[in-house]
């Protein structure tokens, strides 16, 4: 009695759990084998896509029957559309088959293989399913094209989403109450600039956000994220970007600023500081006494277990002190930096110079700003005029539509930074007197970063650790005539005395006449020292002023 295999399927769970078709299949299978005189060795159903051979089950089966080959004479489908829905596969399965000598046919479909015509029949059978495979595809992806345009958002919630209907039953999303506020705040910091994308996929990754590195790339470009939907090139239709039925979680000026980052048009202020750097913010401003090379340190284990941080030279020379006292001695070095009500009024001179010529370069870009906007607007009404009256096909104004809106938006958000400037200049001379009227107390509640930067600002040149106080060569130019009319310091020595004017060393360089002192020059012709000490305390990035003495 020849042995067989029977193999139904179905395309869906749903299909195998509350449908009739694998029940159906069964017992026309057995009947015809019971009929025929065939004895059914094995029986193998599964719920899997007939476009390719990837399935579970199958594979089952025919690793079965390579290893059972000599008991195995048929396997029997209802139909060849239950078999594949892909031609060129299912030739290599017949061949296959074939060779380990079954022969594969459909019991409502027969087929009489000695014959060559049956490959004729075989042929049609097989490419009308897939035919129509294709034929479903191709309404299935029109289907949800339209949709999408509608609005509608039809495959998985991203990230801070979840799957819902509206009062219409349109397919949409909704913000999801536990990682909506996660994408909201991560949109928000890394619009600040002060993060990469690792550094914060990292830092929400702890607070719940659990995803990969490209998948936070991912999402800060996902305009789904303001309340539109992309929707790819398809055949002759264009890539566009519609309006969705749900809510956005981000605004657009934030997300645009998020995409100008991530396009390198803005610098990004990395963290990149450690515990150690925390303990040694001197450590690349410091230079051995002895020998004159720059300094490094490091940290070493006490008995109990606490560690130690120092600045040491490097080896065969022995300079090493004890990180602690250098940066306590600092930290009083820097609260001698007290300027007085004279060099108020002389650095509120230069204030108002500085900024009397911002703000006329500041309205002048407003101005050509707004012009700007008035000229996209009117594309825009132009556009669309032309696409009512059939001047152009969808595809172009959905494409230069998308293009006026990316201009739109750039151009809002560089407005919006502008306007946002504060214009109270008091309230710019209170943060820029603060800087040097409060430097030791800024330094020491900042970062390592902070604290770099503030030391270089000041110190162009290393500075020397002499135990209790310090030396170096001499202050930035800019720092120097702030601090013209200062008394002195007790813990710093200027080993320069040129620079001062020949005066005494432990004091910076005398003589900066307020009026007519100072001169708007190019922001090249500055250190970035000097510029950064304006900058870090106004919180913005005006031109800077450089000093001259009048003859």
């Amino acid at each position: 009695m020849p042995n067989c295999i029977i193999y139904t399927r179905v395309s869906t769970d749903e299909q195998a759990l509350n449908g009739y078709s694998l029940p159906h299949q069964k017992s026309v299978l057995e009947m015809y084998a019971a009929h025929r005189g065939f004895s059914i060795v094995k029986h193998y159903q599964e719920d899997y896509s007939a476009k390719d051979f990837n399935r579970p089950s199958f594979k089952e089966l025919f690793e079965y029957v390579k290893v059972n080959r000599s008991t195995v004479d048929f396997l029997f489908i209802t139909r060849w559309d239950r078999f594949s829905r892909n031609v060129e596969e299912a030739y290599r399965i017949i061949r296959e088959f074939r060779d380990l000598g079954v022969e594969i046919n459909a019991v409502e479909q027969p087929l009489d293989f000695s014959q060559p015509d049956s490959k004729v029949m075989l042929a049609v059978y097989l490419v009308i399913p897939e035919v129509e495979n294709d034929k479903t595809s191709i309404r299935t992806k029109e289907g949800l094209r339209r949709a999408m345009k509608e609005g509608c958002y039809v495959a998985s919630a991203p990230y801070g989403y979840l799957n819902t209907r509206n009062r219409e039953g349109k397919s949409t999303l909704k913000p999801d109450p536990k990682l909506a506020p996660l994408i909201q705040a991560a949109f928000k910091d890394y619009a600040t600039g002060n993060w990469t994308s690792e550094e914060l996929r990292k830092r929400y990754y702890k607070k719940g956000l659990k995803i990969v590195k490209q998948s936070m790339l991912n999402i800060l470009r996902n305009p789904i994220y303001i309340g539109k939907i992309s929707i790819k090139a398809w055949r002759k239709e264009s890539a566009i970007v519609v309006e969705g039925l749900h809510p956005p979680l981000i605004d657009t000026d934030t997300f645009n600023v998020v995409q100008q980052l991530l396009a390198g048009k803005k610098p990004k202020q990395v963290h990149s500081y450690s515990e150690i750097d925390e303990h040694l913010p001197l450590r690349g401003h410091l230079t051995c006494k002895t020998c004159g090379r720059p300094l490094t340190g490091s940290a070493s284990k006490g008995r109990n277990g606490k560690r130690h941080f120092y600045y040491h030279c490097q080896p065969p020379c022995k300079e090493r002190f004890k990180a602690e006292v250098a940066n306590q001695v600092f930290e009083q070095l820097l609260g001698e930096f007290v300027i007085t009500e004279n060099t108020k009024a002389l650095y509120k001179q230069v204030l108002e110079e500085t900024f009397h010529g911002e703000a006329k370069s500041r309205k002048l870009r407003v101005k050509r700003i707004k012009k700007e906007l008035d000229t996209q607007a009117a594309r825009m009404s132009s556009l669309e005029a032309k696409f009512l009256d059939d001047q152009i096909d969808a595809n172009t104004y959905h494409s230069m539509k998308q293009n006026i809106e990316t201009k739109i938006a750039e151009l809002k958000a560089e407005l919006k930074s502008i306007q946002s400037l504060k214009k109270d200049l008091e309230e710019y001379l209170k943060l820029g007197i603060s800087f040097l009227h409060g430097v030791d107390k800024l330094y020491k509640n900042s970062n390592a970063e902070i604290k770099r930067k503030i030391t270089g600002s000041i110190f162009p040149e290393n500075l020397t650790f002499l135990g209790n106080s310090y030396r170096t060569a001499f202050l930035d130019e800019l720092i120097a005539a702030i601090l013209s009319k200062h008394n002195g310091f007790q813990l710093l020595e200027i080993k320069n005395p040129a620079i001062s004017g020949g005066k005494s060393n432990m004091a910076p360089p005398l003589g900066l006449e307020p009026a007519g002192a100072f001169k708007i020059c190019p922001e090249d012709k500055f250190s970035e020292r000097a510029r950064w000490c304006i900058g870090v305390s106004l919180g913005s990035s005006p031109k800077y002023i450089k000093t001259k003495n009048q003859s």
